[in-house]
């Protein structure tokens, strides 16, 4: 999860070669800055989580160990340069309510203090056992998809609810009702102010560690003064003297009996302790390879972490995690150091060691100076920018709102609220984005190539034609609003409407049936319809009344089929099979035509048939007497791209006849049979040589076919790019 926003000072940089790369001294910098951060935070934290045991063993040695050792062991185990892992805010405060709900159940069940650590962890070891799984399963595959308003929401979450918590307890006083408040704020705000006045003037230095030291100093010497503040502070713990770690019991439990009367709120706080650890470890993974370059695998590092966990649970301690805040301070200041993260477990073993002697001086205030000051840190700079409020004010008010619940409700409620906010922003720019293109007066046009009096009778009317390409996964409020879109965007003269769906690779049952009722609407007003590229799942349940075709080009075919069907009856082509030569043959001298008409070789080509494949060497002319010839890429047509169809008394094959090179394409009959006849190169050069005149005018005839084919392919592709 997104933390800290903390940003590169210059001091802390050089600039090498045009770049800038971290200092000499940077990265024991860094860790001390995050070991600022993690004492107040994870100290106060293992405090609170242990509360209930405060009787039977020193509480400073709960916290201190839990704070240490858990980071030391992923340290040592899985470095990462630049990541610090520490006790989180969500698993160590998951585990204070493990441990109080075990403790409430110890006097009917005869728990010992030793007991109730041991059921504590168990249920934290099989929180861990949860994350694994969800490691296993690949959960860093489904945190892609939340937008960055959730993300952002979470952060800032988990800062407000660090402040929040310090003004509930009135900065360590114990409640916001309690007369030594004041005091005990007017301490917490001054570590936040010299803590951050102290990184403005020196960024190097720990400011926040540095504050919180000279907070306690003066409030030690008003105290030895007589200024009467002596009894006004309260302690981070009650002096005591060293003391280890508090191993578990795991002996004599009643396990069966726990079971049956407090096993499901456990497991419920055991699934919720790795969920909401799991997607923080996960964002915040996404965020280290969109940000910082640092490339690793989420799903392994999820899993690694849970086994580490698990077993720190097990021997009685917060397990430790990914901690986003503190890797934040790190990145920002020494860059990916591997050397950081170790300074940072170093220190943290130094303070566990050391702490007891004293952590007694140190008033609790200004330990929730130091929380202040980092939550406040940790909601990301954008949310607190007016600009990005004003120039994004849909995300900016998204990430409040998951941050204002995380704060009110706690993580459970913060993240329903920003899984129902991540739908409706996908479901939101699904549905603004349904429409990739929308053609209106006729841009695009089929393939399928035709003689000159039938292109002159299509053109003038393609306007009539309106083309929408559709994108995207087509869901139930993404299907309406494209159907409005469509009805809204259609105009009067439009007759026929095709919807490219070549781009949409899933429809759900409620989307087909917002497709059925546009295609019946439209009927109903005398607009034919149709869809290309359905994928053949949502085609097979599409129903009867939805035209459905392979892809846009032949449902492009289909309307300009309708278009010709409108033409006259005495403007349309007649038949006649005494042209072999179509339309090359026009203007040809009737003796020169006879002679070259005994030239042709007439060729019957059966459905699905192969008349020439890409590469063959043959250099035949060839003319459709009828059916259709299809040219595509790749024979059959379902492996290929088709390039053009011709149908009767046009030519195909004359760019090899032309250059004598190889076929570019290959031909055959898609749809059904076709007759032709070929005339074969050195036949054509014979009867040129006889009739010089006829085949100069042949040869312009099949220059302006060419031309012609030209500038179609010109105007698709012009279509296609715009």
């Amino acid at each position: 999860m997104p933390d800290i926003q903390v940003h590169p000072e210059p001091a802390t940089r050089v600039r090498q070669g045009g770049r800038a790369v971290p200092g000499p001294s940077s990265g024991m910098a860094a860790a001390w800055s995050a070991a600022a951060v993690t004492v107040p935070h994870a100290v106060g934290l293992g405090l609170l989580a242990f509360a209930p045991l405060a009787g039977a063993h020193s509480l400073a040695a709960l916290a201190l160990w839990s704070a240490a050792l858990p980071g030391l062991l992923l340290t040592l185990a899985a470095p990462r340069a630049g990541v610090v892992y520490a006790p989180t805010t969500v698993v160590a405060l998951l585990f204070a309510a493990v441990l109080a709900t075990a403790h409430g159940a110890a006097p009917a069940l005869g728990l010992s203090a030793r007991q109730v650590l041991a059921v504590a962890g168990a249920t934290a070891a099989l929180a861990f056992a949860f994350q694994w799984l969800l490691g296993v399963l690949r959960l860093a595959t489904v945190a892609r998809f939340l937008p960055i308003s959730v993300t952002h929401g979470f952060a800032a979450g988990v800062g407000l609810s660090m402040v929040l918590g310090q003004v509930r307890n009135g900065f360590g006083s114990g409640a916001i009702t309690d007369e030594r408040m004041a005091w005990h704020a007017v301490a917490a705000l001054a570590v936040a102010a010299l803590a951050w006045w102290l990184r403005g003037r020196w960024p190097r230095m720990p400011g926040l560690l540095t504050a919180v030291a000279a907070v306690a100093l003066a409030v030690a010497l008003a105290g030895l003064w007589g200024a009467g503040l002596g009894d006004v502070f309260a302690a981070a713990v009650a002096p005591s003297a060293f003391a280890g770690p508090l191993l578990p019991d795991w002996s004599g439990i009643p396990w069966l009996a726990l079971a049956q009367q407090h096993g499901q709120p456990l497991v419920v706080l055991a699934l919720l302790m790795a969920l909401v650890n799991s997607l923080e470890i996960l964002v915040f993974n996404q965020e280290l390879e969109l940000d910082h370059g640092l490339r690793g695998n989420a799903n392994a590092a999820l899993r690694r972490e849970s086994a580490l966990g698990a077993l720190c649970a097990l021997a009685g301690m917060i397990p430790a995690s990914t901690s986003a805040s503190r890797s934040r301070i790190v990145l920002a200041q020494a860059g990916p150091s591997p050397e950081a993260p170790r300074w940072h477990a170093a220190i943290m073993l130094g303070v566990a060691l050391t702490g007891p002697w004293w952590l007694h001086w140190v008033p609790m205030a200004c330990l929730a100076g130091g929380l202040v000051l980092a939550g406040l840190m940790q909601v990301p700079a954008l949310m607190w920018s007016a600009r990005y409020a004003r120039g994004s004010r849909v995300t900016w008010m998204q990430s409040w709102l998951v941050a204002l619940v995380f704060a009110v409700l706690g993580g459970v409620g913060a993240l329903v609220t920003g899984l129902v906010v991540a739908t409706f922003v996908l479901l939101h720019d699904s549905a603004a984005k349904v429409l990739r293109h929308v053609r209106l007066d006729g841009e695009l046009r089929s393939r399928r190539l035709r003689r000159a009096a039938s292109e002159g009778w299509i053109a003038p009317r393609m306007n009539q034609v309106a083309v929408f390409e559709l994108q995207g996964v087509m869901s139930f409020g993404v299907a309406a609003h494209m159907a409005e879109q469509v009805r809204q965007l259609l105009q009067p003269r439009h007759r026929w409407v095709i919807l490219d769906a070549a781009r949409v690779p899933a429809w759900d049952s409620t989307a087909l049936a917002q497709l059925r009722a546009l295609v019946r609407d439209l009927r109903q007003q005398g607009v034919a319809a149709a869809v290309a590229g359905l994928v053949d799942e949502a085609a097979e349940h599409a129903g009867e009344g939805v035209r459905c075709f392979a892809d846009l080009d032949r449902a492009l075919e289909w309307a300009e089929a309708a278009i010709l069907s409108q033409r006259p009856v005495q403007q349309r082509p007649r038949r006649s099979n005494g042209e072999p030569l179509g339309e090359i043959g026009e203007g040809v001298p009737h003796a020169a035509r006879v002679a070259l008409e005994a030239l042709l070789t007439r060729q019957a080509v059966p459905a699905q048939g192969v008349v020439f494949h890409a590469g063959d060497a043959d250099q035949d002319l060839l003319i459709v007497q009828s059916g259709h010839i299809t040219l595509v890429t790749q024979w059959p047509p379902d492996h290929g791209l088709r390039l053009a169809t011709v149908g009767p008394g046009m030519v195909f094959g004359e760019m090899a006849f032309l250059n004598g090179l190889p076929r570019s394409a290959s031909a055959g009959a898609e749809r059904g049979a076709a007759r032709l006849v070929r005339l074969a190169r050195a036949d054509f050069d014979a009867w040129a040589r006889q009739h010089p005149e006829a085949a100069l005018t042949l040869m312009n005839n099949l220059a302006q076919m060419g031309a012609r084919r030209l500038a179609v392919t010109t105007r698709q592709l012009r279509a296609v790019l715009e």
